[in-house]
């Protein structure tokens, strides 16, 4: 999350690029069944700002090494398609307000162009109906119809939502707000982690804080969960969210913490200027193997870091093709 120091220049970023926010781009067509590759790029400077006036020249992407001439390259402000989960288990009690209000302004910050489906994970995974930009109805699901339950299916819960954002086309995002404890699932983390290698969804992580006691009251109703931690320290609890900041990371996604303390409308200003003005590249791949290949993104401007997905599945080649 952006230092106090650094959010009046996002803000003032934001005020900005608003201006533009009646006038979105269409979004670039990345077609099912073509083999161009596209990729949702964030870069920020030293101070956590978003960099917005790169051109395509200041990007290289590597393809298991091998320099790619892009033939796409777009910025400025592009919708997005999001399944946003919060964790409503046992251990995210002394959390679930605030998870509630961050997941509600959230919503409030939708473009017209957005398409949402919101919903909870604990002992069972529940997501509304369809992807919508009806913000009441997004808004009454989120304050009336949340399960509550004791353990927590956590990659349970993005193993279901990736499956949802699957056929769907052009920025796909998942947001899930979570302690990062699983104590009840079925699907393990490896999976879901090898999925996304194949999955154009960013994922993002609004994750909160929890405390032992929280935790250990799920456990003796998921004897698996002794997995999860080596422990009963505090520091076990937080080795729990590793996986979960992984796949942000590999995903090209984001990673904020959020406290009772914190100012919640500034956190989601923030995410949300970073969803809607990514930079999007696309390529045309040299090897159609059907393989994961490794992706690479830089930026030659110093000073500056870039977060893009770090791996995409190549087509494999047809009959008759060269």
């Amino acid at each position: 999350m952006a230092r106090p120091a650094a959010l009046v220049c996002v803000m003032a970023a934001l005020a900005g690029l608003l201006v533009h926010a009646q006038e979105p781009q269409q979004p670039p067509a990345f077609r099912a069944g073509t083999e161009a590759v596209a990729i949702y790029a964030t870069v920020l400077n030293r101070g956590g700002e978003m960099v917005l006036d790169l051109q395509r020249d200041d990007f290289t992407v590597y393809d298991n090494g091998r320099r790619q001439d892009l033939t796409v390259f777009e910025r400025g402000l592009q919708p997005v398609t999001a399944a946003l989960l919060i964790d409503t288990s046992a251990s995210m009690t002394l959390n679930l307000d605030l998870a509630r209000t961050a997941a509600e302004q959230f919503v409030i910050r939708m473009l017209p162009r957005d398409r949402v489906r919101v919903g909870s994970f604990s002992d069972r995974v529940d997501l509304s109906p369809e992807f919508t930009a009806d913000r009441d109805a997004l808004l009454v699901a989120l304050r009336e119809t949340l399960h509550i339950g004791n353990p927590t299916r956590l990659w349970d819960a993005v193993d279901t939502a990736l499956t949802a954002l699957a056929p769907l086309s052009g920025r796909r995002v998942l947001v899930l707000m979570t302690d990062g404890v699983d104590t009840a699932s079925r699907t393990t983390p490896d999976v879901v982690l090898t999925r996304s290698h194949t999955q154009e969804t960013m994922t993002y992580v609004v994750r909160f804080r929890t405390t032992q006691r929280a935790v250990m009251a799920e456990l003796p109703l998921s004897p698996s969960a002794s997995q999860v931690f080596s422990g009963t320290s505090a520091r076990s609890i937080t080795a729990g969210s590793q996986p979960i900041q992984q796949l942000a990371r590999q995903s090209g996604g984001g990673y904020f913490t959020l406290m009772q303390y914190d100012d919640v409308n500034t956190t989601f200003t923030h995410l949300m200027q970073e969803l809607h003005y990514q930079y999007v590249l696309g390529f045309t791949p040299q090897r159609l193997d059907g393989k994961v290949h490794e992706l690479d993104v830089r930026v030659t401007r110093p000073g500056v870091t870039v977060r893009a997905r770090q791996h995409y599945l190549a087509a494999e080649r047809t009959t008759g093709q060269n």
